[in-house]
């Protein structure tokens, strides 16, 4: 699971690419072969997020939506072609909502399912998971007010039948992962938590049987400090948060969920916990992260040296088998969920926060250049050495690695590809 934000993982690779001419002349420093593509899937004006695949990596499961350019790229086009997306929105409004598409490797339609985001394929591959966007959004922006209300869904990709697993009392529900034994989902309950912007505050587990729930990660919250009486502010930045302090400030700042991962057997979560100044507005100035597994039992593993809000989204966490977790702080470190103590570093210091590990940490891919990435790297972790560097891109997104490390998917828009020709692509390869 991710923190809810714009696309953050950047992706890219739209080709076969032989590795042969790579390769080294020693044996032991041979690269693999050769990268098989198994699929490719796009469709014209459309984006594509959320990939994951299936237990077995026969099925991938992802969220395409119809584009609609926002931003600096939107400033770039002309008025005629908004107002044929306002004439699709009257007709319809819910024509560029995400739509859950599951498909097999060679990209025949499984499953799909309107509407929703964050999708997980059942350990058996007959259902899929995800959070109903309730309120329409096409031409919106996800922000917490109009995902307010997402509930979880499960979808049966036989019967066609949907049912609700998990009902929000309040804000919103995202990201379901499927427990060990396939019989629960755990999933994150968000709000409003900077601003208009939504986050994580708390994580629940529901049995998919009974429907029970239970909390595993509580919402808990750190009262906010007053402003001091005018002029006796400590600084000159400390008297401008206080000027500018709205008229009712929040009275506590909640902690934030800054990643979930599941390893073989326990569901780790990242928390941020405020530490607030006087004049803060929506975030805490610092914060204190600490490392904790949420199932199957509560267990603090690790506390992370204080760092400014500034710094909060470098911070990352990836899971990875053998009951182990990468954690970016300046560079990737490995470390032991079993012994709670950090490990060697299996190779050279990787210092790119864009990058995605395999689960069996044999290989990474690294958005490069980590400044302004247009391509993914595929390298080897035991030396850093590149294996392939993949085509450069108008744009890069995504990336994840299927459960037995020998199949990537990435999706990234081509070069070329903008305006009215705006595509995504999403490519998947299998290792030998």
């Amino acid at each position: 699971m991710n923190v809810p934000t714009t696309k953050a993982l950047l992706v890219c690779c739209l080709f076969l690419i032989s590795l042969g001419a790579v390769a080294s002349d020693s044996a032991q420093d041979k690269a693999p072969d050769f990268l098989r593509k198994e699929l490719a899937w796009s469709q014209r004006q459309t984006e594509i997020a959320d990939i994951r695949f299936s237990e077995d990596g026969r099925l991938v499961t992802f969220v395409s939506r119809v584009h609609w350019p926002d931003g600096e790229e939107a400033e770039g086009l002309p008025e005629s072609f908004f107002r044929k997306l306002e004439l699709r929105k009257q007709e319809d409004p819910r024509f560029a909502d995400p739509v859950v598409k599951v498909v097999d490797l060679k990209g025949n339609l499984v499953c799909e399912a309107r509407y929703g985001t964050h999708p997980a394929i059942s350990p058996d591959d007959k259902s899929v998971v995800f959070s109903r966007q309730k309120q329409p959004i096409s031409g919106l922006r996800a922000l917490a007010a109009t995902l307010a209300g997402n509930d979880l869904q499960a979808f049966d990709c036989a019967t066609k039948q949907m049912r609700a697993i998990a009902q929000s009392n309040g804000g919103y529900l995202d990201d379901p992962l499927f427990l060990p034994g396939g019989n629960s989902v755990a999933y994150t309950e968000n709000e409003a938590v900077n601003g208009a912007m939504g986050g994580p505050v708390a994580v629940v587990k529901t049995d998919l049987e009974s429907g029970r729930e239970e909390v595993l990660l509580a919402k808990n919250s750190t009262p906010s400090v007053p402003c001091p009486p005018a002029p006796s502010a400590k600084s000159d930045l400390q008297a401008f948060m206080c000027a500018h302090q709205p008229t009712n400030p929040s009275a506590s700042f909640p902690n934030l969920i800054l990643r979930v991962g599941r390893t073989d057997s326990h569901l780790l979560v990242l928390i941020g916990k405020p530490l607030p100044s006087a004049g803060d507005m929506y975030l805490a100035e610092n914060y204190a992260f600490s490392l904790v597994s949420v199932f199957p039992g509560m267990q603090h593993l690790l506390s992370i040296e204080q760092t400014e809000m500034s710094k909060l989204w470098q911070l990352s966490l990836q899971a990875v088998s053998g009951e182990r977790a990468l954690l970016f702080l300046g560079y990737w470190k490995e470390f032991s969920v079993a012994s709670r103590r950090w490990l060697p570093d299996a190779g050279p210091r990787n210092t790119n926060p864009r990058s995605v590990y395999s689960p069996d940490m044999k290989y990474y891919l690294a958005a490069e250049p980590s400044d302004e990435p247009n391509h993914f790297a595929l390298r080897r972790v035991a030396d850093g050495k590149s294996l392939v560097d993949f085509p450069k891109m108008a744009n890069v997104y995504e990336a994840t690695w299927s459960h037995d490390s020998k199949r990537l998917a990435m999706v990234g828009v081509p070069l070329g590809a903008s305006g009215s020709a705006y595509r995504e692509e999403l490519i998947v390869f299998s290792l030998p």
